[in-house]
């Protein structure tokens, strides 16, 4: 694993970088920690956006409407940008969502005409997936490819092979080492809601996720069964019940949204200790480290499998940058980008952001 990407490795002067992407928000998965390390050694690097964002996503209705999304997303991306050390920020309007349909000429004259002023030693630009297949990220690529082979600047493309970690192990972990059973606010369950799809979207985490809704009076935990799911409350209200062996029951605790349960088993490798039965009509987001089977039983005599595991990660041969001293600021700079994922930047413990965030894959264009 290196720091550097080897064109860099060896200039006299500052170098320089820029960014060719389609919406705010991509540059932080593309190369946000490579962006922070690099301005942290003097380099001078430039992103540019086709779009402003605005056919996106409004997490936040407090932060924008849909008239109002482009200029607010426009402004969180120069907050972000500058949580990454970068003040060179240029966006252009070139229709959200309708980049694949326009022609060669026009998208190719901002790309060299940003690389006529900013002079690039290296671009940085999704590779030919889009990172999960979102035609305006394939589409720039493609430009980002064309405008480095007509310019002779190489053109890195970022690389997302999906990984075998999963999420519920990290956050396990951390719950487990807590004094106390965490009981956080509904904003943290929205928002680690938002960053475990993204995360699982991009091949970041390997975990099968899914929304469950329980009317009042279900078990969502049945004591004695296999532990096998992490729950977290996103509305409603939630008992803790012991079985007694004569099936007589006890609600010993309670709790709301943002709290979670079910890590005890997970870690202990061990059945449930109790159950868990919806009060109130409760909503959870549910993780787990394979698909559930739909042969699955409960209880202590069940023989069947309840999931279906999830395999290995893929196999990369490219460059690996170890960015782990700038995984913070590419969690503060995510977090800039509010109207698209609602979240606080220390919602999450440091392990976490470094496991996710702390390295990151590019593989060189093929001109």
């Amino acid at each position: 694993m290196v720091s550097m990407l080897p064109e860099l490795e060896s200039l006299d002067r500052p170098a320089r970088l820029l960014g060719l992407f389609a919406h705010p928000d991509d540059e932080i998965f593309c190369g946000g920690g490579l962006f922070a390390e690099m301005t942290a050694r003097g380099a001078h690097v430039r992103i540019v956006s086709y779009t402003s964002g605005d056919a996106g996503q409004i997490r936040d209705a407090n932060i924008a409407t849909r008239a109002t999304l482009g200029d607010v997303r426009r402004r969180e991306l120069k907050e972000a940008a500058a949580e990454l050390g970068v003040s060179d920020v240029v966006v252009h309007d070139r229709g959200d969502g309708t980049l694949a349909g326009q022609p060669d000429d026009q998208l190719l004259a901002i790309a060299n005409d940003n690389i006529a002023a900013h002079r690039p030693d290296v671009i940085i630009a999704f590779g030919p997936d889009g990172g999960y297949g979102h035609p305006d990220h394939i589409r720039i690529s493609e430009i980002a490819t064309m405008a480095g082979a007509t310019s002779g600047v190489p053109v890195y493309h970022a690389a997302f092979p999906r990984q075998s970690r999963r999420l519920i192990d990290l956050v396990v972990d951390w719950l487990t080492g807590l004094d106390t059973w965490y009981r956080g606010s509904p904003e943290f369950a929205h928002g680690l809601m938002l960053f475990a799809d993204g995360s699982s979207m991009l091949g970041f985490a390997s975990d099968h996720m899914d929304i469950g809704f329980y009317p009042a009076g279900t078990y969502i935990v049945e004591q004695g069964e296999r532990a096998d799911k992490l729950f977290l409350i996103l509305s409603g209200v939630v008992d803790v019940v012991v079985e007694a062996a004569d099936g007589s029951t006890r609600a010993i605790d309670s709790a709301e949204a943002g709290t979670f349960f079910g890590e005890l088993g997970l870690a202990r490798n061990r059945p449930r200790a109790a159950h868990i039965v919806a009060r109130t009509g409760t909503t959870c987001f549910v993780l787990a480290p394979g698909r559930p089977s739909l042969a699955a039983g409960r209880g202590t005599g069940s023989e069947v499998e309840a999931l279906d595991f999830v395999g290995e990660g893929e196999a990369f041969d490219g460059i690996e940058l170890d960015v782990s001293a700038h995984a913070d600021a590419k969690m503060r700079a995510l977090a800039s980008h509010r109207s698209q994922y609602a979240l606080k930047a220390d919602m999450l413990p440091p392990a976490i952001v470094q496991a996710l965030f702390g390295v990151e894959r590019f593989v060189i264009a093929d001109v």
